[in-house]
């Protein structure tokens, strides 16, 4: 795989134009709306918020609004967007365990990593997560349902098993892309553990 360049060019074509990017803002609040429902109905307080390639920070942006008294930090390994939008620089694996944050956001980065380097992320998932972890990745069984115009498709495609495998050391999944941290805290009911 050819590494990606996380320049102006890429963010204008996956997230900017409309006819090529993943998603709309409009979807990116939604996500953001369902991910701040869903904790507050399991009751799982929100502090503190680390969105670890946040990109153009839309997620992040509506979490804030959602939390708007916890602390909010974007983390891009973009130098193009860390000069445009402010973005603390930095990147997954060797992110610096220095605090813990109630909610971790890490959603479509690991797929760019070759398999060891995505394996010891999600350990330092772990270790950065206090409460909740939202986490997506372009898996295996994802590649026909992709739309590969608006889809970076040059990523390490791993099973589904391999991230459930690996994240299910830490976490436990709630669905919708949530894993609450072990041991989980929040009342759980057995179908809504997946």
């Amino acid at each position: 795989m050819n590494s990606p360049r996380f320049d102006k060019a890429y963010y204008d074509r996956y997230y900017r134009n409309p006819a090529t990017r993943v998603c709309s803002p409009r979807e990116v609040q939604r996500q953001g709306d369902f991910i701040a429902a869903y904790l507050r109905h399991l009751e799982v307080p929100v502090k503190s918020v680390l969105d670890i390639g946040c990109g153009l920070g839309r997620l992040l942006a509506a979490l804030s609004a959602a939390f708007p008294k916890a602390r909010a930090v974007g983390v891009e390994s973009s130098p193009y967007l860390c000069e445009a939008m402010g973005w603390e620089a930095g990147s997954l694996p060797g992110f610096p365990v220095l605090r813990h944050y109630d909610l971790v956001i890490c959603y479509d980065v690991l797929s760019y990593l070759e398999d060891g380097p995505a394996a010891e992320s999600i350990k330092t998932l772990g270790r950065l997560t206090r409460r909740a972890l939202y986490f997506g990745a372009l898996t295996l069984e994802d590649r026909e349902l992709c739309d590969p115009v608006r889809t970076d498709t040059d990523v390490y495609l791993r099973s589904n098993r391999w991230y459930r495998r690996r994240l299910g050391r830490h976490f436990e999944p709630v669905g919708g892309g949530l894993w609450l941290k072990k041991p989980v805290e929040a009342f759980i009911w057995t179908l809504d553990r997946r």
